[in-house]
């Protein structure tokens, strides 16, 4: 069990006086939720880190702090220099950072009094402007909109021209909380005509809510049939319906609010609010196509009263649509020999229909992930390559076939369909990999000679660097185990050599010299002699792209520095916004992509505000228009490298990794894969943070170490946080798996339960166990992972 730490800074009253933070430990909470435990990672002793400050802009200890999520650390930090501060902008800065770490710990009322300080005594220092901003969100945690509309718009008098658009927007949210809607609309104009990158259609229907709310509804519902009207998006228009709904509901036109939902049921049966729509036409009894309301109830997850809408649809007038969505209802409920009846109706009686090929590829998922029967599988998979040979649905089939094969055990057969691959659709991209599934199969039959010929179809059948790097280190491993060493050594080499920089070529190299995957960097040592470097690095931009523009380049010309994107980013950045602050740095960085000296200069921009993701793409984009492949950009000046792979976050992430006993440089790769050290990524799956943590794993984390205090998902966004949880899990899989990385990071991208399967598969052969993954996700995250890491060897310990 991990120790928590303090709970953070705890204001008495409304004084303003220091707060002393207790060195001692809190004591954890107790949790009462339940959940599996993770089995807790053994620590050992790891070769210690020489970290030195990444190529960015320092930040002093506050400000370090705050962007790494330490509230606690923060407040502590800026009460320091507060102590120390002489000066009035010294003072009115630590003021600023106190307030802002009050604020992100939920001490609302804490930073709002501190912020009144800021305020009161520098009313002309920029920070007592911005002020008015932090102060607004500390009134909207009170529950004061009031007030918190005041401070913004007192912020639009002291700084006009800089946010605008997006203060605007905040002031007019704040009055619609207030009540004063009608007042919030000619805000969310001026945020409109404002000039940024806000999504104009999110305003106007905001401006159409406003009108709601005040029982406007003429106006309410011109606005949302404006907005109807601009948008071809399913969803948004779905919503539109609905709220003009609403409108003509308070105008007493009750068929007209009928009318707009039956057309998002009948249009847009995908989208949630035309499930809400359907709601009120089944309350007020209005007819509905009952295979409309099925469709609409089975996007909303409403299974039950989907079954009896296609129940009463296919009784009133079959379909093959009816059959198939029946189908795909009695799967979500279980009923699986239910859906396989409709799946096999509809491809009986249904031939010439558009869903039939859909309809097939249901049947086969349901015979073999639903009733293990994956001998008919096969078959139906096989029918279907057959009937339906062209591109697009034959080489997929059968492919499919191949891999159920594999899945049931019969790896003869899946061999022999998937060499078909080659010979019937020689062209396509599944003939490589067909011919390199077959060799796989076939080597763990112990059929060597045989694989090593399906392998030489791979090589081919090759169209990249990569497929060839595959094959050749693949017919070595064959060629190995059917005893010529001296043969597979001969095709490691023409591994290594096909694709330098990516996995297969370099996985080779190691076969080659003995070293195990992963094998530790021991010491790693990140100074180096930044200023030799950079100028190396724009001496040879300057001879590359014969650039003229004035010294030094690593500052913002004019033509930057006057962007308007620039200029808002820099100020979301110092509000602590930083994923609108990216937002607009990315604008501006894709406007100038073409231009390497403007690229080159926003890069640095963007490393001294801690938006690394965009300065690692900014980077690989310089050498993109030098005309650099991968392998060809490690041969550029090592300066772009530095900061492609830099030891970002590494005050967090390198201790975390000793204290688990991983390589700092291994779980750099990690994070680098996860987010590219973006702290506040969020993927579809709902991941979040440098470590991409699932709320459900965060929760599960947090109990298990009683950290940090009052847990709840948002603190994933803190890298404090999302490092730490990210790192015991990643831990905790590797010592579930005994040492054995790739199956830890299946765990972590796919889950325990996949990587076991396929640990299962292939026990002691790691190659093989990256082979036998059945998710391409998983396959291609190790990998990268793998690749990255041999990259920051390279730069930093000399791998």
């Amino acid at each position: 069990m991990m120790p928590a730490v303090s709970s953070g800074p705890q204001l008495a009253g409304a004084g303003l006086a220091l707060l002393t933070l207790a060195c001692s430990l809190a004591t954890p909470r107790v949790p009462t939720a339940t959940f599996e435990p993770v089995p807790t990672p053994t620590a050992v002793a790891f070769p210690s880190p020489t970290p030195t400050a990444s190529p960015s802009a320092p930040l002093n200890a506050g400000q370090q702090a705050l962007f790494n999520g330490d509230w606690d650390l923060a407040y502590v930090e800026f009460s320091r220099q507060l102590e120390q501060a002489s000066e009035p902008e010294q003072i009115a800065e630590a003021l600023y950072g106190r307030a802002k770490a009050l604020l992100r710990s939920g001490l609302h009322a804490g930073a709002q009094a501190e912020l009144t300080e800021l305020i009161d005594r520098f009313p002309t220092n920029v920070r007592s402007a911005q002020a008015r901003v932090l102060r607004a969100q500390a009134f909207l945690g009170l529950g004061q909109p009031e007030q918190a509309a005041a401070d913004y718009a007192a912020y639009l008098e002291q700084r006009p021209g800089v946010l605008d658009g997006y203060v605007e927007e905040w002031l007019a949210d704040a009055l619609r909380l207030a009540g004063r809607p009608l007042e919030a609309v000619g805000h969310y104009q001026n945020a409109i005509a404002a000039q940024g990158i806000t999504d104009a259609l999110s305003l106007l229907i905001k401006i159409g809510r406003c009108y709601l709310e005040a029982g406007e509804f003429e106006l309410a519902l011109t606005q949302f049939d404006s907005v109807y009207a601009q948008t071809s998006d399913p969803g948004t228009r779905a919503s539109m319906n609905l709220l003009a709904g609403e409108a003509l509901e308070g105008l007493g036109q009750f068929d007209g609010a009928f009318s707009r939902y039956l057309d998002s049921v009948n249009n847009y049966p995908t989208a949630q609010d035309s499930y809400i729509g359907l709601v009120r036409l089944v309350e007020a009894e209005v007819p509905v196509d009952d295979f409309q309301r099925g469709l609409v109830d089975y996007h909303a997850e409403a299974y039950e009263p989907a079954l009896a809408a296609f129940d009463r649809a296919l009784g009133n007038a079959p379909s093959a649509a009816g059959f198939y969505y029946r189908g795909l209802t009695q799967l979500s409920l279980g009923n699986s020999e239910s859906a396989l009846a409709d799946f096999e109706a509809l491809v009986a009686d249904y031939p010439g229909d558009s869903l039939w090929p859909e309809a097939e590829l249901a049947m086969a998922r349901t015979q073999w992930a639903y009733l293990d029967q994956y001998s008919a599988a096969v078959d139906t998979y096989l029918a279907l390559a057959a009937e339906r040979p062209e591109p697009g649905i034959g080489p997929e089939a059968l492919f499919a076939a191949g891999r159920t094969a594999e899945r049931s055990g019969d790896l003869r057969l899946a061999a022999d369909i998937w060499l078909r691959l080659p010979e019937l659709y020689p062209g396509h991209d599944l003939a490589q990999r067909g011919a390199f599934q077959s060799g796989v199969a076939l080597f763990r039959q112990g059929q060597f000679a045989e694989a090593d010929q399906a392998f030489g179809r791979a090589l081919e059948s090759a169209s990249t660097s990569a497929d060839t790097a595959a094959a050749e280190l693949w017919r070595g491993k064959t060629l190995l185990a059917a005893g010529d060493p001296q043969a597979a050594e001969a095709a490691w080499n023409q591994a290594v050599q096909a694709d330098p920089t990516g996995y297969y070529s370099v996985r080779a190299a190691d076969l080659l010299a003995g070293n195990p995957v992963f094998e530790s960097s021991g010491p790693f040592d990140f100074a180096y002699d930044r200023e030799a470097e950079q100028a190396e690095a724009e001496r040879w931009l300057r001879q590359t792209f014969s650039l003229s523009g004035p010294d030094p380049l690593s500052e913002p010309d004019l033509a930057l520095a006057g962007d308007p994107r620039w200029v808002r980013g820099r100020e979301l950045s110092t509000l602590g916004e930083l994923e609108l602050a990216a937002a607009e740095f990315s604008s501006l960085r894709q406007s100038v992509e073409t231009d390497p000296e403007a690229t080159y200069r926003l890069m640095h921009e963007l490393l001294g505000l801690g938006l690394y993701r965009d300065a690692i793409i900014a980077s690989r984009q310089i050498l993109r228009l030098a005309g650099m492949d991968d392998a060809a950009t490690l041969e550029a000046p090592v300066y772009f490298n530095r900061i492609r792979f830099g030891p970002y976050f590494g005050e967090l992430i390198l201790p975390e990794a000793a204290r688990y006993g991983l390589d700092g440089l291994f779980l750099l790769s990690v994070v680098r894969q996860e987010s590219l050290f973006e702290g506040f990524a969020t993927s579809s799956a709902a991941a979040h943070g440098l470590m991409q943590v699932i709320p459900s794993t965060g929760e599960s984390i947090a109990a298990q170490l009683g950290w940090p205090p009052d847990y709840t998902s948002a603190d994933l966004h803190r890298p404090i946080v999302s490092v730490r949880f990210g790192t015991f899990y990643l831990a905790a899989q590797r010592d579930r798996f005994e040492g054995d990385f790739f199956a830890a990071l299946a765990a972590y991208n796919a889950g325990p339960g996949n990587a076991q399967i396929w640990k299962d598969l292939a026990p002691s052969d790691p190659d093989l166990f990256l082979e036998v993954i059945r998710l391409d996700q998983p396959q291609l995250y190790i990998r990268v992972i793998f690749e990255v890491y041999e990259i920051y060897r390279s730069l930093y310990s000399g791998g």
